[in-house]
């Protein structure tokens, strides 16, 4: 066999017996680029994802172009900022965003008689409103309405609203008129003393039924899963009782915008224990 012939059967032999063991040679591979191809691709997803579940090995180079975050290991982290970059969503050198810091603290200020902890307007058992706070819902929130509304209606749900902003004497006479039919330790567990109720605030709604056979429907359910995508939260949620002061509100949402919103839903608490507050009258 002529020596050409030698050489061109051996490096056929060396890229069989790669394919085989099922090692990929990255040469000189930039960040990102772990077939060594010149660019970043789903091509180099796949690489990646294969090595994390064991059914290929990366060579040193490959390793090391997978390893985009840099901190030592090839994992799922790597093929999100992959994925990112491949996207146009961040470029594939930055470093990791610093993630929200979680709540450590209630920073609370009074302004006008109005309170806000941590900058959040804030109405419950423990902090109420002056009499002559507020003049209907707020354009956001009824904005926020509007596009919830419309969305809901695509899914096949029909949402409006049955309550929204209550002056402080509006709320006085219905407190009241609970007060007189059920007693007050049963009203105070479903309806709010005038100045300590959400809905004089003008960021507050109760969506179709205001009535516990409102729970379980298909529009509350709807709204528990999609609310916060609009700004809202689930402002009395099931098993939060002891936390709000009242009890379980399928129908009640709050706005609060949609950052928030989704950050007080995907932790799981409810507004009193996110911001480190309690509910009760004092």
């Amino acid at each position: 066999m002529k020596k050409g012939m030698k050489l061109i059967t051996s490096a056929v032999a060396a890229v069989t017996a790669a394919v085989i063991a099922g090692t990929v040679c990255a040469s000189a591979a930039s960040l990102g680029d772990v077939n060594g191809d010149g660019k970043i691709n789903v091509t180099d997803i796949i690489l990646v994802a294969a090595h994390i579940k064991g059914k290929r090995v990366l060579s040193k180079t490959a390793t090391a172009a997978a390893d985009v975050n840099g901190d030592g290991k090839i994992d799922v982290s790597d093929i999100t900022k992959i994925a990112a970059h491949i996207k146009g969503k961040r470029n594939i050198s930055d470093p990791d965003p610093e993630p929200d810091p979680e709540p450590t603290g209630s920073v609370i200020e009074v302004k006008n008689g109005v309170t806000y902890v941590n900058g959040i307007l804030v109405v419950n058992k423990s902090y109420s409103l002056p009499e002559n706070y507020g003049n209907g819902l707020t354009a956001e929130t009824q904005q926020a309405f509007y596009n919830m509304q419309a969305a809901a209606w695509n899914d096949g749900i029909s949402l409006w609203i049955c309550s929204g902003f209550r002056s402080y004497w509006t709320q006085y006479n219905l407190y009241w008129n609970y007060v007189n039919r059920d007693g007050q330790w049963a009203a105070d567990t479903y309806s709010a003393r005038p100045g300590h109720s959400e809905h004089q605030t003008g960021l507050a709604i109760d969506i179709n039924n205001a009535s516990t056979s409102f729970n379980g429907t298909r529009e509350a359910k709807w709204i528990a899963a999609h609310c916060a995508d609009y700004g809202f939260i689930l402002r009395y949620p099931y098993g939060k009782e002891d936390k709000t002061g009242f009890m379980y509100e399928s129908w009640h949402v709050r706005y609060v915008g949609k950052d928030l919103a989704k950050k007080i839903t995907k932790s799981g608490l409810c507004l009193e224990e996110y911001l480190g507050i309690d509910s009760y009258y004092h």
